[in-house]
């Protein structure tokens, strides 16, 4: 009998890498998997680790975990530690434990994708000395058995994936006794509920936007008339989503993997609806007639919105049935984050109103989910995001999960009057170097945008502006980007400018730029000098570095021209060097295709830069928070 096939991204291993440590066998987390329902074969895209002190409250790590997932990533085994070697009877009797522990009903089936990795107690690095071993245990016999691990690339999951989103509007109605914590607290409880209830009935409709379909969860009420059944495969559905001419406009960069399939994930947008007439509506929904009902007696009675943004992946060869049985699943998913989040955060008699967002992290292959109240700033929410980040091995040193950093669909990115990393989709620069580059997104400002005309002296404050629009999107600040007339009243409060240069045009330089980021922004620069433009080609190895640690953007200055430096492609060993520069004097409209062709952002070589001129150059520094 062939071995049981188990997909695993390669950013599993990185992350359970992450979690061991030597001399503290145990569980580690739960493996998050995808399965596909045709072939069998579970995809697993990353570990949910334990951020429990002990790691003996195994079931509200389970629910923690999945509350930040969307709908169709489900936790589908575990991974844990030992000193013993992974034996299909060891394995078993770990996986006892669990069992034990109340794992049985955390997860969907009876068969677990277990991890176990071995670890070398002499060694000193928690990194080494590891033995892993994968294995399907079946909770119902006990047994434990290997797998066959095949590790696929991370773009498989785009490719073989489609996204699901669903947005609607419910209201949550409680009554309570005021000054009864316990009684309030039971009240928002069965509030949820009887919404869970609700979304389950077949009164809920499920309507594919920019499309005549309509599905229901239960199969047996066809909510469509177009020539498409419950059990044809998902993928279908695209082809009854009119899609505008502009998404296939290259503005975000869009690429593809080493095997030619594309990188860029597809998105099916779904709007929540309710039947309200006939004679099936009415037997699924509570009576509409109207009803007073009087008792004297002492409450408070509580109307709060709840705006669902909930989210779901399915392989594309599954049933279409499985779309709105995914959809009720994420929707009741992001209900318990929504009660969660309102019970945690009501102080004063004020309830909060929650409000989901989504993340995509660099280097995850999938979505997270966090609930935040809308009445608390970022700065008051580091602690929770501090668990986040330890529960999905996400870096400690920078913001990614602050609102600012939430994930923009493609249906919400129209509008935009700024190009986002327009040096995405640009050719190789020819040296045979290593490429190292801006991290995150960034817009491009250049001269005679937001109806001003700064033709010939405001290149420095554009580029200054290109800046200040990566710490926005990376989620440092939530400043908007400063305009003209505030970086040059920025640099009089400090003492920098006398109150004339307000509503002047004069030029700024390097140190204006990393005196206007300092006071706005409380982030601090580096300042590099260099006697001529011929001088940067012995800086290749200090910019490389600049990119590969803080990943911001570059100004430098020489004359009376600004530029923005986005990367350099330096070869350590020829000492070749190209630098990736984004133009700010440029003077058309937001037309990629020009940009790009005409070298308005481009690889430039070193002879790009003035050789009788000295350059100032300011590399903003990340702060250390998340």
């Amino acid at each position: 009998m062939a071995a049981k096939i188990v997909h695993m991204l390669p950013i599993v291993k990185k992350q359970v890498k992450q979690h061991v440590k030597v001399g503290d066998p145990g569980p580690l987390g739960f493996l998050l998997g995808i399965p596909n329902t045709k072939t069998g074969v579970t995809t697993v895209v990353g570990l949910g680790a334990l951020v429990g002190s002990d790691g003996t409250a195994l079931q509200q790590e389970a629910e923690d975990t999945l509350l930040h997932l969307p709908a169709g990533i489900r936790l589908s085994g575990v991974a844990y530690t030992s000193e013993k070697p992974p034996t299909p009877d060891y394995v078993s009797s770990q996986c006892l434990r669990f069992v034990q522990a109340g794992l049985k009903d955390v997860f969907v089936t009876n068969e677990w994708i277990v991890q176990h990795i071995q670890v070398d107690p002499t060694t000193e690095s928690e990194g080494d000395a590891q033995l892993s071993k994968v294995f399907v245990y079946d909770s119902a016999s006990g047994s434990a058995t290997p797998v066959d691990v095949r590790e696929v690339e991370d773009s498989i999951l785009p490719s073989t994936t489609l996204l699901l989103r669903l947005q609607g509007q419910l209201s949550l109605e409680f009554e309570y006794n005021p000054g009864e914590d316990d009684d309030m607290f039971k009240a928002i409880e069965e509030g949820f509920s009887n919404l869970q209830e609700k979304i389950a009935t077949p009164a809920t409709i499920f309507h594919l936007t920019g499309s005549d379909v309509l599905l229901r969860q239960h199969e047996t009420v066809d909510a469509t008339s177009l020539p498409l059944s419950y059990q044809d495969p998902c993928h279908r559905l695209l082809q009854f989503v009119a899609r505008p001419d502009t998404e296939e406009l290259p503005k975000k960069g869009g690429s593809k993997d080493s095997k030619g399939r594309s990188s860029t994930q597809d998105v099916l947008s779904m709007q929540l609806l309710f039947q309200q007439t006939g004679l099936e509506a009415i037997a699924m929904l509570p009576s509409c007639v109207p009803l007073i009902h009087w008792e004297k007696r002492n409450f408070h009675n509580v109307c709060l919105p709840v705006s669902i943004n909930a989210t779901a992946y399915i392989h594309r060869d599954d049933p279409v049935s499985r779309v709105p049985q995914l959809m009720v699943e994420a929707v009741s998913r992001q209900l318990r984050g929504m009660e969660t989040c309102l019970n945690m955060h009501f102080q004063g008699g004020q309830f909060c109103v929650p409000t989901a967002y989504h993340f995509l992290a660099p280097g995850m292959p999938h979505l997270l989910t966090a609930v935040y109240p809308s009445s608390l700033p970022d700065d008051k929410l580091e602690w929770y995001r501090k668990d986040l980040h330890q529960r999905f091995s996400l870096p400690m040193d920078r913001p990614l999960l602050r609102r600012q950093n939430a994930y923009v669909f493609p249906e919400d990115q129209q509008g935009d009057i700024y190009l986002t990393n327009t040096h995405e989709g640009l050719p190789p620069s020819g040296v045979k170097g290593d490429v190292t580059v801006v991290q995150g997104r960034y817009t491009y400002h250049h001269y005679m945008q937001d109806r001003m005309n700064d033709s010939g002296w405001g290149c420095a404050y554009r580029s200054l502006q290109t800046i200040c629009s990566w710490f926005n999107l990376q989620g440092y600040t939530d400043r908007p980007v400063p305009t003209h007339r505030e970086i040059q009243q920025a640099l009089v409060d400090v003492g920098d400018k006398p109150l004339k240069f307000v509503g002047s045009r004069k030029w700024i330089g390097s140190i204006e730029v990393s005196t206007c980021l300092n006071q706005l922004l409380g982030v601090t620069s580096r300042i590099m000098c260099v006697n001529s433009g011929a001088d940067l080609g012995g800086k290749g190895r200090e910019l490389a570095l600049h990119f590969q640690t803080q990943g911001t953007p570059i100004m430098i200055g020489g004359g009376v021209l600004a530029h923005t430096i986005l990367g350099v492609d330096f070869s350590d060993q020829t000492g070749q060097i190209k630098f990736l520069v984004l133009d700010p004097h440029y003077e058309g409209g937001e037309d990629l295709s020009v940009i790009q062709g005409k070298g308005w952002c481009g690889w430039k070589s070193l002879d790009f830069w003035d050789k009788t001129t000295f350059y100032n150059l300011c590399l903003p520094q990340r702060p250390d928070i998340i």
